[in-house]
């Protein structure tokens, strides 16, 4: 019960926030969602979510979710939230993994995506996998390391809530599962990749002219 709430108060966060950082081809949908005039968000997202731009998923993932402008529909609501995290969305990913996570649905799933948010850095992500590890969930047993390694990177700005969760779930381990989880954090490097927006990089054998060196005199 515990783990549920603390993944409901970081949906609730996303549900609110991650919107906002949008691009300019959002912006109309995006005033329409924060003006609470769902069928126009929904219409104008799914045009852009059907022509693959990961924002407008991520937003009409959660239109579907949570039955803002539609019928509740978590199966579209996975749809467009794997369309989206396909594309490097972290926001998307966490989706996913509270999705499986939160009713215990499919905890191997949603630990996978749950991972995969955190290991590019997404707070909210390091945090809930941290306290996942750190209760343990059937089929995943309890890791007090893991639970160390990612609570720490949660915490590494000094957050007081993540302070305070970190400090806690240090009290039911050993010294040295905290030493190992440290050392984990210390050495942890988030993985880079394409983002969404993100624009191709020029091949490096191509010139100005865009002629490939191959081409060249």
């Amino acid at each position: 019960m515990y783990l549920f709430l603390q993944v409901s108060r970081c949906l609730s966060t996303i549900l609110l926030s991650a919107g906002l950082s949008a691009g300019a081809d959002l912006a109309s949908a995006q005033r329409a969602y924060q003006e609470e005039d769902y069928a126009t968000a929904v219409k104008e997202s799914t045009s852009l979510a059907a022509q693959g731009n990961a924002d407008a998923q991520l937003l009409l993932g959660r239109m579907y979710l949570m039955g803002e402008g539609v019928s509740k529909d978590t199966d579209q609501a996975i749809k467009w939230f794997k369309a989206s995290a396909a594309q490097g969305n972290t926001d998307a990913q966490f989706m996913l993994g509270s999705i499986y996570l939160l009713p215990q649905k499919d905890v191997a799933e949603g630990v996978k995506w749950m991972r995969l948010s955190a290991e590019h850095g997404n707070q909210d992500a390091q945090y809930l996998l941290g306290k996942v590890y750190a209760q343990g969930l059937q089929g995943l047993p309890r890791d007090p390391v893991q639970a160390e390694m990612w609570l720490s990177l949660a915490a590494n700005e000094n957050l007081p809530f993540y302070k305070t969760e970190l400090d806690s779930a240090e009290r039911q381990m050993t010294t040295d599962e905290i030493a190992r989880g440290r050392a984990l954090a210390g050495a942890w490097k988030p993985k880079t990749g394409p983002r969404p927006g993100d624009k191709p990089q020029a091949d490096e054998d191509s010139r100005r002219d865009g002629k490939p060196k191959s081409q060249q005199p």
